[in-house]
């Protein structure tokens, strides 16, 4: 198990996320990402604020927005050398949503003596091996901190074969302060499914269960999920588990590094 994983800046950001946790948890619109700093309300945070974080880390995520407006913020108050890849967000009601999910685990059927778990503090070998699933599928992971629910709640749901090898991996985060403009939101994803067990089926029942088995632990009103433009695959995952980019939001990360973010 790696505490903190990635290069040598992502590392040091994570190890920065974790010592502002406590100045995150009371700024309802600050958001730890486990990756990443969010920022829901720039303009509430402080332009001045904002760009100390930034600057510091290089990275900066502004989440569930118009596209054009974050882009254009970022440039007047950053700067514009700094690149602004964008997510589209999908958002979903809990009753859409947990309708979805209860129709994808019923129809795909898992292969006999395969096993699924939920685990809002794993152990460090079960980290580890949701970690390298990650890692291997092109995800970005999660700081084994977060992953034990020591920032925010976070839901880790592992699907097994009979062997008790894992297969796939999919995280819910209940990340939004109660008093921001995402609040009762949580956000779904890092989905990981094993090389050869993809175009199956495993990753949408992976992200279903973790969307009903959060909802039941967090009670939220909506979940939200990201995928990048060029993904149809992860688009039509999340589709199919009730949620939808109607709304056309998105998540844009300002970076100011030769690095790259992903999922």
């Amino acid at each position: 198990m790696t505490e903190f994983i990635g290069t040598q800046n992502a590392v040091a950001l994570q190890r920065r996320l974790q010592a502002r946790q406590a100045t995150i948890a009371a700024n309802p619109d600050l958001v730890n990402g486990g990756r990443i700093l969010h920022f829901l309300d720039p303009d509430k945070t402080g332009w001045d604020n904002v760009r100390a974080f930034a600057q510091e880390d290089r990275l900066a995520g502004f989440a569930v927005m118009d596209r054009q407006k974050a882009v254009d913020l970022v440039h007047s108050h950053l700067g514009a050398e700094w690149k602004t890849p964008a997510w589209r967000v999908f958002i979903g009601g809990q009753d859409p949503v947990l309708s979805a999910c209860t129709a994808a685990i019923d129809k795909i059927q898992l292969p006999d003596g395969w096993s699924f778990t939920f685990h809002d503090c794993p152990s460090d070998e079960e980290i580890a091996q949701v970690q390298a699933l990650n890692e291997a599928t092109g995800v970005s992971p999660y700081p084994a901190y977060y992953m034990r629910s020591e920032a925010v709640p976070v839901l880790t749901t592992c699907i097994r074969d009979a062997s008790g090898v894992l297969m796939a991996a999919a995280s819910v985060a209940d990340r939004y302060h109660t008093d921001c403009r995402l609040a009762h939101h949580a956000f779904a994803g890092m989905v990981s499914v094993s090389e050869r067990m993809q175009g199956r089926g495993i990753g949408k029942v992976v992200n279903a269960l973790a969307l009903r088995e959060s909802h039941a632990r967090f009670g939220w009103t909506h979940a939200t999920e990201q995928a990048a433009q060029d993904n149809p695959a992860s688009a039509a995952m999340v589709t199919a588990c009730g949620l939808d980019h109607s709304q056309d939001l998105w998540t844009v990360v300002a970076i100011n590094s030769g690095e790259s973010f992903s999922r």
